[in-house]
């Protein structure tokens, strides 16, 4: 179960996309979707006692905005959810095991609350979504016309809501956003990673006050300020400024003076990392669920994934601060498959012990510490966050962009004299490892021949004495000496070929620092 949504979001829901669309054509919904060809105008199903009227816009931006705000009106968003509905299999995917057929194929679609402002019972109704055959928009009075029906038929399969959350934007931001991005003539590419799932994802990211869609990379940053011990969550959009704006005000207003900086590891065994406030509580009622049901993201899925791509450990840094007036307040940062987040608080246990209030599983170990540089404030430090296009960058084992290097980049960058070198550590761990078992094998032999000899002596000795008792006692004297020899060799080698390989692996590791300590000098 802990692959359930990781299997569903990243892996087959974009595969069972691209088969569909290359099947042949069926007498479903999704005719069209797999036979179809892409269109730049925008299809708008209206509802009337669940009768549905069709427009297709022209391509153009301002017959989309005319005839969009003349299906939505002028409306407040309130809320906003993803939801999912499977897609029936009526072509060949013979590979897929029966019983998963109908849990991995789905199609996403957002689905909107509508309020007027000047009416309290003026309630509209509205779906997003993205096929192989352009955009579709429907409107109705009643939620089921737009969530139980494509184009005044029945979806094919049941739904299921992914994710929900509060929204305080309105239907005219909307439409600002869809011509923006111009998402009608982004066709429908799985392999580029244009599919109903990251359209969805785009809508509700822009839209929702906090939450992120499970199971894809989130630009927004999560910014937790901790205030007598309680964390107050807050997300920022996700352009530079507005991350600024945010951070800014969980650090009171002011520029803080960084005065040290330190790079934490936790091990993943027994551990979760950071992930959504709405995702905990997701993950929480997953034991309530239906077997048949598919798993919304859990923090057991998150860790497991990574601890199999061969990740022993999550990394952040923590840095000391000081205000103007001389308080001391500490800031964390850390990077996980979802997203940056950032914590503020009066107390360093709340940042170095937790994550949204929550206790870290497992001991934290500090890695690597010093001074800051001379330099080092908290809007320096977001120029450099901002710069480097932190938030935008995925996290990616095979690409190396995960929590050691984000921890890394950080700590090299507010620290005074000190460079961290993950690989390093790695160097010495596998030294030891490598090591061990040489010196061992050396060493065990060398001193079972000792021991051999020593026997032989022995033996030796009973047969000179002109004793076969004396021969028989000695024989055995000699298997118990290579024994015994074999014992201390293996013993002795284990503590030479440890001690010796992580002394080579610091010792490069050393090497490396200084390099880097030089180069960044030099810089």
């Amino acid at each position: 179960n802990e692959y359930k949504s990781y299997l569903r979001n990243v892996i087959l829901f974009p595969m069972s996309e691209y088969l569909s669309s290359k099947s042949s054509s069926s007498s479903s919904r999704f005719e069209s979707i797999r036979s179809g060809t892409w269109s730049n105008g925008v299809r708008i199903f209206s509802y009337k006692a669940g009768t549905a009227t069709t427009i297709r816009t022209k391509e153009d931006k301002d017959d989309i905005k005319q005839h969009l705000e003349q299906a939505c009106g002028t409306h407040k968003i309130p809320r906003i959810s993803v939801y999912m509905t499977t897609v029936k299999d009526d072509h060949n995917t013979s590979w897929f095991p029966t019983n998963t057929k109908q849990k991995f194929r789905f199609h996403a679609f957002v689905i909107f609350e509508l309020s007027s402002s000047s009416q309290a019972n003026d309630k509209k109704y509205m779906s997003l979504e993205k096929d192989a055959t352009g955009i579709t928009v429907q409107v109705s009075l009643t939620e089921d016309d737009v969530l139980t029906k494509f184009g005044g038929k029945e979806r094919e399969g049941p739904h299921f809501e992914e994710i929900s959350d509060k929204s305080d934007k309105s239907t005219e931001d909307l439409i600002g956003f869809f011509l923006k991005e111009d998402f009608n003539k982004s066709r429908y590419e799985v392999a580029k990673g244009n599919h109903c799932k990251t359209f969805a994802n785009d809508v509700f990211n822009f839209l929702a006050n906090s939450a992120c869609v499970p199971g894809i990379w989130c630009s927004r940053v999560c910014i937790i300020s901790y205030k007598g011990g309680i964390p107050e969550t807050h997300w920022t959009g996700e352009n530079e400024d507005n991350i600024k704006d945010k951070f800014r005000i969980a650090c009171h207003s002011e520029n803080l003076k960084i005065t040290k900086v330190s790079l934490l590891r936790v091990p993943l065994e027994g551990s979760f990392l950071p992930i959504s406030s709405n995702s905990k509580e997701q993950s929480s009622n997953d034991n309530e669920k239906a077997d048949d049901e598919p798993m919304d993201s859990s923090k057991v899925a998150r860790v497991s994934f990574l601890q199999k791509q061969g990740v022993t450990y999550h990394a952040y840094v923590v840095m000391e601060c000081c205000t103007n007036s001389g308080e001391k307040k500490w800031i964390s940062l850390e990077k996980d498959t979802q997203n940056i987040s950032i914590q503020v608080s009066s107390f360093e246990r709340d940042i170095l012990l937790k994550f949204d209030g929550e206790f870290r599983k497992g001991t934290a170990k500090k890695v690597i510490s010093d001074k800051a540089r001379s330099d080092a404030t908290t809007e320096t430090l977001m120029k450099f966050f901002n710069d480097e296009h932190f938030n935008k960058t995925n996290y990616s084992l095979a690409k190396g962009d995960h929590c050691k290097k984000f921890t890394k980049d950080i700590f090299d960058f507010i620290s005074e004299e000190r460079t961290y070198d993950y690989n390093a550590r790695e160097t010495a761990a596998r030294g030891a490892i490598i090591g061990t078992p040489i010196v061992a094998a050396v060493t065990t032999g060398g001193f079972a021949v000792l021991g051999g000899v020593a026997g032989s002596v022995i033996a030796a000795e009973g047969v000179v004495d002109g004793a076969a008792i004396g021969a028989t006692v000695g024989a055995p004297g000699g298997l118990v000496g290579a024994m015994v020899g074999g014992i201390i060799g293996l013993l002795f080698g284990i503590v030479v070929g440890a001690t010796a390989g992580s002394v080579a692996g610091a010792v490069v590791g050393k090497v490396k620092e200084n390099k880097l300590r030089d180069k960044k000098n030099r810089d």
